[in-house]
């Protein structure tokens, strides 16, 4: 039977779907992280760096470049909130409103592209809180975490999963496949962002707007269909 919108009965994601849109999304934020890196000298994508940066900022008393790191860390924990009131839930499943996360999303990007030629600290602000809008959608998959704005948790799992198979564990191959997917899409948009931001400058997050604009419009009209 298929669910309702609106109602609690959604559906979960099979892996080859799971798969293949995890590692499109992980290539958009790889994309844009090297955008931003090569056009405003930050990165968004993560947190971590953001934090050490910033510890070290506040250490030397360099109180402008702290406000700047802190702003981008706050833009991330923002559009994590955001997909959290609009999601309302951890679990990757069917039916839930991941179509108007991705649309916000897209218009984050295309903000981050308009902005960056008046302020670059506006720039990597609004496109942090469009990869923390993205990281927040699904954090788990059939009990595995899923992120795909930063790979230290992908390569954690990863580790994790190889030693365990080498105790001789039993370890479903999807998840083998997943994570590798993820890491592989993340690798494969810095390899193709990083070009693009030497020729295009803030111009190269465009049709990273465009694709994820256009993967949130796909989804929506089919989770509209669907509740018919």
């Amino acid at each position: 039977m298929p669910y309702r919108v609106g109602s609690s009965q959604t559906t979960p994601v099979k892996a080859g779907v799971a798969m293949a849109g995890g590692a499109g999304l992980a290539a958009i934020a790889g994309y844009v992280d090297a955008v931003l890196v090569a056009v405003a000298g930050r990165t968004v994508t993560h947190v971590t760096g953001s934090v050490a940066a910033l510890g070290a900022e506040l250490s030397s008393q360099a109180w402008r470049a702290a406000g700047a790191t802190l702003a981008v860390v706050a833009a991330f924990v923002l559009g994590a909130c955001i997909s959290g009131v609009v999601i309302h839930g951890r679990s990757l499943r069917l039916g839930r409103r991941y179509g108007l996360v991705l649309l916000v999303e897209g218009c984050l990007l295309a903000a981050a592209a308009l902005m960056a030629g008046a302020s670059q600290l506006g720039a990597a602000s609004l496109a942090a809180m469009a990869a923390g809008l993205q990281n927040a959608m699904a954090s788990t998959y059939m009990g595995l975490i899923v992120r795909t704005t930063h790979m230290t948790g992908i390569a954690t799992d990863l580790g994790f999963l190889l030693g365990a198979r080498l105790r001789g564990r039993r370890v479903q191959p999807w998840r083998f496949g997943l994570l590798v997917l993820l890491l592989a899409g993340f690798l494969a948009g810095v390899m193709l962002g990083a070009p693009m931001a030497v020729r295009f400058g803030a111009d190269a997050l465009w049709p990273a707007a465009a694709m994820v604009g256009a993967a949130g419009g796909g989804y929506y009209l089919w989770r509209s269909r669907s509740a018919r």
